[in-house]
């Protein structure tokens, strides 16, 4: 599947605040602007829009759900991805 991803927020930069959830309003091409939440428990999580999107749920990545998915790479960049429908 094909996804336009969206950078969200650096996962090292996120863990060092010591923060449970912190929200980072981003604009995403093509959508707008947007808040997205951050969250820390058993797994990193992005909310978005009321749906959870945990970062490496069994051991997937991108781990996606409902078209939309989660990725981090190699540098622990955090991304947003939206199926690309077209």
């Amino acid at each position: 599947m094909i996804y336009n991803w969206y950078f969200i927020f650096n996962l090292v930069d996120f863990q060092n605040l010591g923060l449970v959830s912190r929200t980072y309003t981003v604009e995403l091409q093509g959508i707008g602007i947007k808040d997205i939440l951050v969250t820390q428990g058993e797994y990193v999580s992005m909310i978005y829009e009321g749906v959870m999107l945990p970062l490496n749920l069994t051991e997937k990545n991108p781990f996606e759900f409902e078209g939309m998915a989660v990725y981090i790479d190699a540098n622990d960049d955090c991304f947003l991805g939206f199926l690309n429908e077209d």
